[in-house]
């Protein structure tokens, strides 16, 4: 139930496997203890191998930022299936990853057989919602200091909605915790691009458009006015001063002075380090005079079934997010089980918030049905109804 929600874990799978060609013993080892399920051969062609070098290069800025914050706890977010927990605990820093539960309960198995004792200690896994505030906060009780907060791979999947609540969740924690945000998604596309355009001599934009397509077909939700997947940098930057950060800026090669599985074509490294140096990253601090979403007391989750002639209705109230869509849809499966019916009906009089994963739940719900239209959501909020709407749901 996990996977039907979530889909999106199998691309952190397909990165790790992507890196894993590298050749980086770390990578490997993670690599051969996963599940590959249906993950199929790489392919030898310039697109993959620009994969491989601008996910290597994110990789190692990642652990340099992680070696030069002064915050004692870093938080991974998402972590995928990456062994950035080594990195941390190897600099004996705190070290959380935070991921959909799918992920996290396989990849902390996997870490498991890789790390030390005394690096085990160093070593969490959290299963949380990145768009409820609650779910991560939780997740850091007992943490004292500072935190480093590092995003790799995860604003070009939200929708614009998510993406207001994700940031102002991370501007929270910065708040209580004090600490930084670097995310390398202020141009995550263009890094891409650069990197097959030196390989190939070719057009950037069809490693964009490829890139960006791949990434609207895993969401399977309307992400089109995501600022991080279609925005310009300056957008992009607009984006995140309003929603009540700083910007600490630096090129990539102030972090990344080599590229390790280039070590063998210098020529090549210093191309790629070359266009590299049109790279904009930045490293976000907490702004506390700046606005802020709108808070309300989360209401608690839950879901009442009842069956009426071939109608099923379903009370929710709450948030349906990624900890909550799979005990919905389970009870789902079990309904549809034991009895017949061609309607569904949702009261969304209290449902407080739907995410993507939220927004997949349903999907599969009107999939399951011979009539997409006989599924309708009613008393919806305004919010919940705009975002409804906008992913094609019959809302009144």
């Amino acid at each position: 139930m996990l996977k039907k929600v979530n889909p999106i874990y199998f691309s952190a799978k397909g990165c790790l496997g992507l890196l894993a060609e590298t050749g980086d013993s770390d990578i490997v080892n993670f690599y051969d203890a996963i599940d590959k399920e249906s993950l199929a051969a790489f392919e030898d062609n310039p697109i993959v191998k620009s994969r491989v070098i601008s996910l290597e290069a994110r990789y190692n800025v990642w652990n340099v930022i992680a070696a030069e914050t002064d915050c004692p706890t870093i938080v991974d977010l998402p972590c995928g299936y990456l062994p950035h927990c080594l990195t941390a605990a190897r600099l004996n820093k705190n070290y959380y990853g935070f991921d959909l539960p799918v992920v996290t309960d396989e990849i902390s198995r996997v870490a498991a057989q890789n790390l030390t004792e005394t690096e085990k200690s160093f070593v969490r896994y959290c299963g949380v919602d990145a768009t409820n505030f609650d779910s991560m906060r939780n997740a850091l009780q007992g943490v004292r200091g500072k935190i480093c907060i590092i995003t790799d791979g995860l604003l070009g999947y939200f929708n614009r909605a998510d993406l207001k609540i994700f940031c102002e969740n991370i501007r929270r924690l910065l708040l209580e915790f004090g600490g930084c945000w670097y995310t390398s998604d202020s141009q995550f596309d263009k890094i891409m691009g650069m990197t097959y355009a030196v390989l190939t001599g070719g057009d950037a934009e069809d490693m964009l458009n490829a890139n960006n397509s791949g990434i609207k077909k895993v969401a399977e939700a309307d992400n089109s006015a995501c600022v991080f997947l279609n925005g310009t940098l300056e957008e992009r930057r607009i984006f995140i001063e309003e929603s009540g950060f700083s910007i600490e800026s630096f090129r990539y090669p102030d972090k990344l002075k080599v590229i390790p599985s280039l070590t063998g074509n210098p020529e090549l490294m210093e191309r790629m380090l070359s266009a590299y140096q049109d790279m904009e990253e930045w490293i976000l601090t907490a702004d506390g005079t700046g606005s802020t979403l709108k808070r309300t007391a989360e209401i608690p989750f839950a879901q009442e079934f009842s069956l009426n002639g071939g109608t099923l209705s379903i009370r929710i109230s709450g948030r349906l997010d990624t900890i909550t869509t799979p005990k919905l849809l389970q009870e789902y499966e079990e309904r549809r089980a034991k009895c017949s019916f061609a309607e569904i009906q949702i009261d969304a009089a209290g449902l407080e918030y739907i995410s993507y994963a939220g927004l997949r739940g349903f999907k599969i719900m009107r999939d399951s049905l011979k009539d997409e239209n006989s599924f309708s959501v009613n008393n919806a909020s305004d919010e919940v109804k705009n975002i409804l709407s906008a992913d094609g749901f019959r809302v009144s």
